[in-house]
């Protein structure tokens, strides 16, 4: 082997992407000395969508201090970067000015739903409000747009929050301000108020959720009980999100007719609430990463494609990064291997018999624990990658 492309997305509680990637890279250069080993690490726009952009282009990391999801203040981190320092393909694909700076701001930096304990995830009583305190803090330093990555949000409110900490003010019915806007409040809401919004530049969304916002298949619906929300509420939750955009309505324009756009639904509303007033566009999440890495071009350069994530199953077969990857190596000829904790058999069947050159190994042991398996991630990785037979 001369050239490895190893594009790992996140082993969920175990190993970064940037870690797996790095982890891989060893392997393949103890194995094979002389081969060369290229890296993306993968993000779905959640956890590590700041640092691995930023890093990849030479950005800087700032921090602030934010409230997150359950009111509590917390440090956040965001990237800026100077637009001259992306390739071209992004910057059109972006719609950016040909210089100036980028803000990447990350939902799960401060609203991220790995973030908190299994018992207080509850999307009654999170708030996205340290989001709009990030998209501010951007704002602040006068950037010329912000890239927002809305994956592994613990949230449901339509971006009400974040709105609030941008200048909205949401009152009750005894003309009293509520200061942290969650859904369980909502039913208390008698006015809001978005004169005082502040300006921001145009936000682009990296997002590859279809869902809209309503409905069987809407944010409530699928990502509610993810979030915490029990099945019974689901119907209860989506009354109150009505409730409060009928107010919205009264503000502006076609609020519900923009409810059933595609994506509306993704992150809990959250990029279609800052649609209502701000500039926003979508832009596929995979997409981006493979403009922002140039992976069309290493791709043209790599003998074998290794890629994986935490659990390889159904859902990545929904545009997820390592499944893109795979068919990107497929239609180029080159053999390709998805390495992941676990790999579903049924999805194994379809991926085996739609792309003849890809193989798929679960390094995790279906015979341990979860826990025994995120503690054991990296040696287990590194064996199975150690012993694995390229033909």
């Amino acid at each position: 082997m001369k050239n490895f492309l190893v594009a790992f997305d996140k082993c969920k509680d175990s190993l970064s992407a940037p870690e797996i990637c790095d982890l891989a890279e060893r392997v393949l250069i103890k194995r094979f000395p002389e081969t060369r080993v290229m890296k993306v690490p993968l993000t779905d726009g959640g956890e590590g969508f700041v640092q691995i952009l930023s890093a990849e282009v030479e950005g800087s990391i700032e921090s602030a201090k934010v409230i997150d999801s359950i009111g509590k203040e917390t440090t956040a981190k965001f990237g800026l970067c100077q637009i001259e320092k992306l390739h071209s393909s992004v910057i059109k694909e972006l719609q950016l000015p040909s210089s100036g700076n980028l803000a990447i701001v990350e939902m799960a930096e401060c609203v991220g739903l790995a973030d908190l304990p299994n018992e207080l995830r509850n999307p009654w009583e999170t708030s996205t409000f340290g989001v709009g305190q990030l998209l501010r803090k951007a704002a602040d330093l006068r950037v010329d747009a912000i890239l927002l990555g809305i994956g592994g949000s613990s949230t449901n409110d339509i971006g009400l929050g974040a709105l609030v900490a941008l200048g909205a003010t949401v009152k009750n019915k005894n003309n009293e301000t509520i200061p942290f806007p969650h859904p369980l409040t909502w039913c208390d809401v008698s006015e809001i108020h978005f004169d005082d919004l502040v300006e921001l530049p145009p936000i682009i969304i990296a997002c590859d959720v279809e869902n809209k916002l309503f409905g069987e298949s809407g944010a409530t619906a699928v990502y509610g009980p993810q979030k915490g929300l029990s099945v019974e509420d689901i119907g209860k939750f989506e009354d109150q999100i009505k409730r409060i955009l009928t107010m919205v309505s009264t503000k502006i324009s076609k609020v519900f007719e923009k409810s059933n756009a595609i994506g509306s639904g993704a992150a809990g509303g959250m990029g279609y609430g800052l649609s209502l007033f701000y500039d926003v566009n979508m832009t596929k999440g995979f997409d981006l990463i493979s403009s922002w890495f140039s992976i069309d071009e290493l791709m043209k350069n790599a003998d074998f494609v290794i890629t994986g994530e935490g659990r390889f199953d159904k859902t990545s077969l929904n545009g997820k990064g390592p499944f893109e990857v795979i068919r990107q190596s497929s239609q180029n000829d080159i053999p390709s291997l998805v390495l992941a904790g676990s790999v579903d058999n049924e999805v194994k069947r379809q991926v085996k018999g739609k792309f003849h050159k890809c193989d798929l190994l679960a390094f995790g042991r279906s015979d341990w624990t979860l826990e025994k398996n995120l503690l054991l991630a990296r040696d287990q990785f590194t064996s199975s990658l150690q012993n694995y037979s390229f033909s």
